[in-house]
């Protein structure tokens, strides 16, 4: 009896060795992909049976990009299903893909709010962190009670002083004449000495020149659009309540309280745009953020032409931390080249152009509402946007004057 109790026991321990070793083979001959870098841990959105290590390199300058080698692998097919395969640009040398980039069919954001919230907040934040603390967006977020009526923001360079003044134009008639009190802040990117004078005598608005100086050198470059994100952020944490308008921007009516209510309530409000955000942000960003560019092919991109934030923790953390940090980093919204890639005409695949600002809004906002998109989305009915719309505003304002 004891002798026929040690064999059985000797068979077992044969047939669970061997049973590992089976299962060690069969692992070991699964397709792994591994990323590796210094940088933070962050999981990817990828199939859950294919291992990662949750790294990536984000140096734009490392021409071996583990990112998209691991997407452009063509397996044929996985416990999840079938891939996807989208055409993508070869028009930006640093990415060449050889034409197509396999996406996973069953990508998908993440099932609550909170999850999809807590994706944003583990964005990177780049080189931002020493700008953080003295622009409101560290951790110690500061209540403060904010205003109804939020501040009018906008920016603009010399050769877009005729769009400016019809646009105070607008202002002056149409906005200021129901919110006599509202503040108005112009903030000067570009203008010429003449152009700054006419400005301050006639604008009715508080003149701020922007302090390129102080911010990474990448700010400069006005078509990377990465003033607008800070700007936005300077005057939130000054006065809690923000509506940035681009020079194009004209209003339909003056009566805006419904508009700022929803603002209040939802803390921002944007306008819709076109095409995919997939198409219309370079594969750098997607690849700096940890997200899938296939995920994002089919949503709207949004425009960041007209915008209401009302200052809030969600709103920090999830909204405007990651927009600002952003801007702040050269690989991120701005990357070497990319100014050159900001038409978006006959686009013919993913990451064909890029739109700087908004891709980065539109990457968070349907991170954020993917199931309610339309909740970040403002009413059209009360604005128009009208680019090249130019006046002589401030000239026909010095005639009635020396009249």
């Amino acid at each position: 009896m004891k002798e026929r109790n040690q064999k059985y026991f000797i068979a077992l321990f044969v047939f669970s060795a061997l049973a590992m070793i089976l299962y060690g083979l069969h692992i070991n001959r699964q397709d792994i992909t591994i990323f590796t870098s210094p940088e933070k841990k962050s999981e990817p959105n990828f199939p859950t049976n294919y291992t990662f290590t949750p790294v990536f390199n984000l140096s734009i300058e490392n021409e071996e990009d583990e990112f998209t080698a691991a997407m452009i692998r063509h397996r044929e097919k996985n416990r999840t299903g079938q891939m996807k395969t989208y055409v993508v640009s070869d028009s930006y040398s640093k990415f060449q893909v050889n034409d197509s980039l396999s996406c996973w069919e069953d990508s998908k954001f993440k099932g609550t709010f909170d999850a999809n919230c807590n994706v944003v907040k583990k964005y990177p934040i780049g080189d931002s962190g020493p700008y953080l603390q003295e622009l409101g967006l560290a951790r110690d977020f500061v209540e403060f009670l904010n205003p109804r009526i939020p501040v009018i923001v906008t920016a603009a360079s010399s050769n877009h002083f005729m769009e400016v003044q019809a646009q105070m134009q607008n202002l002056h008639s149409v906005v200021f004449p129901k919110y006599k009190n509202v503040k108005f802040i112009f903030y000067d990117i570009g203008l010429r000495e003449n152009e700054t004078e006419m400005l301050k005598k006639h604008c009715r608005c508080e003149y701020r020149l922007f302090p390129f100086d102080k911010y990474p050198e990448h700010l400069k470059i006005l078509k990377g659009y990465t003033f607008k994100p800070l700007i936005a952020q300077i005057v939130l944490n000054e006065y809690g309540f923000v509506m940035w308008m681009d020079a194009s921007v004209r209003f339909r009516t003056g009566d805006l309280d419904s508009l700022f209510e929803l603002a209040m309530k939802d803390g921002v409000k944007i306008i819709s745009g076109g095409l995919g955000v997939g198409y219309r942000t370079d594969p750098v960003t997607f690849k700096f953020l940890r997200e899938d560019p296939c995920l994002f092919a089919d949503k709207n991109e949004i425009q960041a032409t007209f915008i209401l934030i009302h200052r809030s923790r969600f709103v920090i953390e999830t909204i405007m931390r990651p927009w600002v940090s952003c801007a702040l980093t050269s690989g991120c919204m701005y990357f070497p080249g990319s100014q050159d890639r900001i038409s978006c005409v006959n686009q013919k695949g993913l990451g064909f152009c890029h739109r700087f600002d908004q891709s980065i809004m539109s990457i968070i906002l349907w991170r954020l509402y993917h199931a309610d998109f339309g909740r970040a989305l403002m009413p059209e009915r009360f604005f128009d946007v009208q680019r090249d719309q130019t006046a002589r505003y401030f000239e026909s304002l010095e005639k009635k004057t020396n009249l």
